[in-house]
């Protein structure tokens, strides 16, 4: 097996909790249907629905901060296993629940592990990765998160709610199996000093044999001297880990300073455009014709485009670069979700037949997705694990999740009150203009970290100008 693969591979099984996550984030779609059709035996309340679909999010508030003194603390393998029982408790409970009080817990322990997942994956990616592949690698993230989302529209409408919520209990435990046969990050063992550990999980990972007697690569000739790499991975640990990491240095010095506002802004930006709200609402939102299949049909083919979209990000992420993906996927961003405010401004006139205009949420539903995965949905994880140093890492991966959770917690608690009181164009216009201020921001204030190492990385967020 050889060494790209074996860090695809680890990249895979520890990224498999972001599928779980994406069966959370998709799972209210088929659960809203059928609860309005009569499938499920209970009955909930409109703010009782709205609870249940934000408090995943505020759980996921809570628990990075924890999650990144445990990274530090016990390291990102033992983190994997703890997110594994949280989530197998949530569909446990899912399973259970024969009303909103069960519910309201399993979204809730829902939301922590997806606070773990989205703190531990993003570094551990960025940690096990060579730079040449640490972009491409990173689109893990969202695929896996997206494909979860796609595996839950697909057979929610097909499977009663029992069934749908035992299918999913299985992935955790194939999560657990798998991070069994994957190492701990080599950064995260050279910060603790074990230099025999990180050299072993360095060697699986970049597939060499080290020779204690000569001291020497075995590989040394090849392409990659892996050796070379582990020495200066292990450089860069070390000076950054001489100041020991607190909370205020993520706006310490001139280049933390920067590159939390950068990581921050963009975390929000992402859930404030409108992503949370289709996700979660769009199968009791859009119109019930006029896009030539159902809303449930077209959950699906949303799933499906969100997740194979991040297959042409991949090869553009290392290639074009980071920076002008995301301006070209906010721009996009802003520019559908403005027509689709348009649309549904002319369809609550009584004055104007919209009826030959219904197609437009349904094509901009699809398009968003494309644009979404493109950028914005995939570059700040990205970055997240590029621009930080090691000694402050884990925090901001912590601080980030919070970032990315409030702001989700925040635009689906709001959005049937603000489309039930001032119309459902009021809040597309919103994700419009958060999608067309993120674009500026991004082309004033983000850097481009295509090509570099974590160190040159660090030399360019420092510059004064």
């Amino acid at each position: 097996m050889s060494g790209l693969f074996r860090q695809i591979f680890a990249g895979l099984a520890g990224g498999l909790c972001l599928m779980i996550v994406g069966c959370w984030l998709g799972w209210p779609s088929p659960f809203l249907h059928k609860l309005k059709s009569g499938e499920i035996s209970y009955t909930l309340t409109s703010s009782e629905r709205s609870w249940i679909v934000s408090l995943m999010d505020f759980g996921n508030v809570i628990s990075p901060i924890p999650v990144g003194y445990m990274m530090d603390w016990l390291g990102r393998k033992p983190t994997f296993f703890a997110t594994a029982v949280i989530f197998q408790i949530s569909w446990v409970l899912a399973l259970l629940a024969d009303g909103a009080g069960l519910l309201y817990i399993a979204r809730f322990l829902a939301g922590i592990g997806k606070g773990m997942g989205f703190t531990v994956v993003p570094m551990y990616l960025a940690e096990i990765a060579e730079v040449k592949i640490r972009g491409a690698l990173s689109t893990i993230f969202t695929i896996l998160l997206f494909f979860g989302t796609l595996f839950e529209y697909i057979i929610g409408p097909y499977v009663s709610y029992d069934t749908l919520n035992a299918i999913s209990s299985v992935i955790p435990i194939l999560f657990f199996l798998l991070v069994l046969f994957i190492p701990e990050s080599p950064y995260y063992l050279l910060m603790k000093k074990d230099r025999k550990g990180a050299q072993n999980s360095f060697s699986w990972l970049r597939n060499y044999k080290y020779d204690e007697k000569t001291d020497v690569n075995a590989k040394a000739k090849e392409e990659i001297n892996a050796e070379t790499e582990l020495e200066r991975m292990d450089s860069q640990v070390q000076k950054e880990m001489e100041l020991r990491g607190r909370w205020h240095d993520l706006l310490g010095s001139h280049g933390t300073k920067r590159a939390t506002i950068i990581v921050m802004t963009l975390s929000a930006f992402q859930r404030l455009g409108g992503v949370s709200c289709m996700l979660a609402y769009s199968s009791i939102t859009l119109p019930a014709t006029g896009g030539g299949l159902g809303p449930e049909e077209y959950m699906v083919l949303f799933g499906l485009v969100l997740t194979l979209s991040n297959f042409i990000c991949l090869p553009l992420i290392d290639r074009l670069g980071r920076k002008p993906l995301l301006l070209i996927s906010c721009t996009l961003l802003g520019v559908l979700q403005a027509t689709t405010a348009t649309y549904y401004y002319l369809d609550g006139r009584p004055d104007f037949d919209a009826t030959k205009l219904r197609w437009i949420p349904y094509t901009n539903l699809l398009l968003f997705a494309f644009g979404y995965s493109l950028g914005i949905g995939i570059i700040p994880s990205t970055l997240l694990g590029e621009v930080f140093p090691a000694n402050v890492r884990s925090k901001a991966a912590a601080v980030s999740t919070m970032f990315y959770a409030f702001s989700s917690f925040f635009v689906n608690k709001i959005f049937l009150f603000v489309s039930d009181n001032f119309g459902i164009e009021c809040m597309f216009m919103i994700f419009a203009i958060t999608n067309i201020v993120a674009a500026i921001f991004t082309y004033f204030y983000v850097i481009e970290t295509k090509g570099k190492t974590l160190g040159e990385i660090q030399e360019i967020l420092n510059r004064k100008s």
